[in-house]
């Protein structure tokens, strides 16, 4: 907008100072002409005042007419006393342009009129009209003004033009200069590593990545080719690309190991095209190389989780029909020593029998966590608690007598946070982490068991010394409260820490010193708790950090060690809904010995057809049971015919979406199969009582 103003103003201030100095420069000249015009006059009548004196007239008209000719007088006249027209000449009419001029009234005349002296005396008066001719030399001056102006001008527009360029010259650098430190920032900013090579394959040009992943001193002057990045058995084939692309072969992306700064190699996709001169000739090549690194350990990380998936949907078909045998091991020794002696001959057999068949629950119970399945149910409770109750357990205790040189230290946050967790789940954590820990030590050594409240996760270094693995990236900063469980055993070296939390991975004898799903359960129950484990390991011992979520509610109270006549009821009528006869005469069997009137159905259908003729205090409800409708629906249904029905869930399988559905809906605890007389005695009687 304002450039157009100054044009427009421009182009009328122009035409007004060329009219103004054009009217200064005509006054001035017209101003002069007048004073020429008069001293020629004033001249003439000196010259013929000799011919005057001496009344010459032919001699004075002679040289009147040259002036009249020369001056373009349209007449001259002397007058001497006594005698007006002593000369009178008269010029003859204008022609040709003049005329034109004259009749325009661009040519005028001028009066004019001279006293004739002789010998300080007048002896007469010349006069005349002349033709005041002014229109000539006003073009003249006009034309001399339009070519010093279009002088000036022009000047002034090569000066312009030359500005203008300049500036286009700078604006231009400017721009290429700030389209390079683009193209450079760009380049730099980009995480994939840039270079370009001469014919050679020397490196002319690196991005910062490329300083950063392979060497800072890239370009600093020293001849480096690309291929001595290239780790050896890969060499060939670069080499090989690299010229092909030369010759403006396309090449698609190739897989090569790089070798990167402090000699560590990972892999990499390389695109090689060939870089071209101003003259469009080869001059060398320009190469891309996009790390994949995260991509090989996203794979990997699917492919384990692929093998999880697998792992677990076998897991969990097998647990639950193991849960359904494992339940006649438990369950009817149960029985038979309810009213045994200590000292009956078959009670020491039978009290084997039921540990073995517990010990046989507790692997299948590790399957269902390998599931993702944890059939536990959570309460608040204190890590420090549940620390100590192990370190006081019938299995620790083995486990020390049987490594006597490993000492055991304990340095609890007496200010710990407390956690919502299934403390069985949280006790086989401590477990394996223990005994692996133990176990890698040999002769003398410590393992050291800390608690402490944490603000936040440590932050990853990918070029640490130590390992990390296993980070849940979802979780958001909060506080937890933290195990940390550190020995001084001989470490875990890195092709381990890869798999140590993969199923049935082990480096210990397989059935001799485990399952192989330790750490799995581990790290499936840390992920069922919201949480993670961090592991660290060096020559010098291996640490794992367990971090739960930490919650201010107060702690549920351990009950006391169950006893089955605690809970003994007064004859409530409980109906029992399994598809497994043996299952149905199990249960029947406990509830009798915990004086509860029992009713027995082996389907969905038929408990639903029961209760529309009668009233229960409470349904025992397992969860699948095939062909007919699960346990779910079944207590959907139930709730419709008897809104407050109470119920407890008996199942041999992990607590999934459908059981979670069940509880939302009303029913109070989770029994997982196998279960003992206290277990559901427990479970029914604080539901009667609730």
């Amino acid at each position: 907008m304002g450039f157009h103003l100054k044009q427009s103003s421009r182009f009328i201030f122009i035409p007004v100072l060329f009219f103004i100095v054009f009217i200064v420069v005509s006054a001035l000249y017209i101003q002069y002409q007048n004073r020429v015009v008069g001293k020629q006059f004033a001249n003439h009548a000196a010259i013929i005042s000799d011919d005057i004196w001496a009344l010459d007239s032919a001699g004075a008209s002679i040289y009147l007419r040259l002036a009249m000719k020369a001056d373009h007088y349209k007449s001259l006249n002397v007058s001497i006393p006594g005698m007006e027209n002593f000369i009178s000449l008269q010029q003859g009419k204008l022609t040709g342009i003049s005329y034109l001029l004259h009749e325009a009234g661009l040519i005028g005349t001028k009066q004019l009129s001279q006293e004739i002296f002789s010998k300080g005396e007048q002896i007469g008066t010349l006069s005349g009209v002349k033709y005041v001719r002014i229109i000539f030399p006003l073009i003249n001056i006009l034309i001399v003004l339009l070519l010093v102006l279009l002088t000036i001008s022009f000047i002034m527009f090569l000066i312009q033009s030359r500005r203008h360029l300049e500036e286009e010259v700078e604006i231009r650098t400017r721009k290429l200069r700030s389209s390079e430190q683009r193209f450079h920032d760009l380049v730099n900013f980009l995480p994939e590593i840039v270079l370009e090579t001469g014919m050679d394959g020397n490196i002319t040009y690196a991005n910062q990545a490329a300083k950063n992943r392979l060497d800072p001193e890239l370009t600093s002057g020293k001849a480096q080719s690309f291929l001595d990045y290239i780790v050896e058995n890969d060499r060939n084939d670069a080499e090989n690309n690299f010229y092909t692309s030369l010759k403006g072969e396309p090449i698609e992306l190739q897989e090569y190991s790089v070798i990167g700064y402090g000699n560590i190699p990972f892999p990499v996709l390389l695109k090689i095209a060939p870089l071209y001169t101003n003259d469009m000739s080869v001059g060398g090549a320009r190469m891309i190389a996009i790390d994949i690194s995260s991509r090989r350990r996203l794979e990997e990380q699917l492919l384990r989780d692929q093998k999880m998936k697998a792992i677990g949907l076998m897991a969990g078909g097998v647990a639950h029909d193991l849960n359904n045998i494992l339940s006649g091991i438990i369950s009817y020794p149960d029985l038979l020593l309810l009213n045994m002696s200590e000292k009956d001959k078959l009670y020491k057999p039978l009290q084997s029998i039921r540990r073995s068949g517990l010990d046989a629950a507790e692997v299948v119970s590790d399957l269902l966590t390998v599931a993702r399945g944890v059939a536990a149910s959570t309460e608040i409770t204190s890590l420090n608690d549940l620390i100590a109750i192990y370190l006081e357990s019938a299995d620790f205790r083995e486990l020390i007598s049987q490594h006597p040189d490993v000492q055991i230290e304990t340095r609890l946050d007496p200010a710990l946070r407390n956690v919502k967790c299934a403390p069985i789940q949280v006790r086989k954590c401590l477990m394996n982490i223990i005994n692996n820990g133990i176990e890698s030590i040999s002769g003398r050594g410590m393992v050291t068991i800390s608690t402490i409240n944490e603000h936040c996760f440590p932050p990853l270094n990918e070029e640490a010394k130590d390992t990390t693995v296993k980070r849940n990236a979802s979780l958001q900063k909060q506080n937890f409260s933290k195990i940390i469980i550190r020995d001084t055993g001989k470490g875990i070296n890195d092709e381990e820490m890869r798999h140590i939390f993969e199923p049935f991975y082990s480096t210990k004898v397989l059935g001799r010193s485990g399952t192989g799903l330790g750490l799995t359960i581990v790290w499936n129950t840390m992920r069922e708790h919201g949480g993670t484990v961090h592991v660290t390991s060096s020559s010098s011992g291996t640490t794992f950090e367990l971090f739960f979520p930490s919650i201010n509610g107060k702690i549920n109270h351990l009950p006391k060690k169950d006893n089955w006549q605690d809970y003994i009821g007064t004859g409530q009528r409980i109906l029992v809904v399994d598809d497994e006869p043996r299952q149905l005469e199990i249960l029947t069997g406990l509830l009798a010995s915990l004086n509860y009137a029992t009713v027995a159905v082996s389907s969905g259908e038929e408990a639903e057809q029961f209760l529309r003729q009668n009233c229960v205090d409470l349904v025992v409800l397992d969860m699948i049971m095939s062909p007919g409708q699960n346990g779910r629906t079944t207590y959907e249904n139930i709730l419709k015919i008897h809104p407050k029905q109470k119920a407890v869930i008996a199942s041999g399988f992990a607590k999934d979406d459908d059981v979670k559905a069940t509880l939302a809906m009303g029913a109070s605890y989770f029994i997982a199969k196998p279960y003992t007389i206290e277990q559901i005695g427990r479970a029914i009687y604080k539901t009667l009582n609730s």
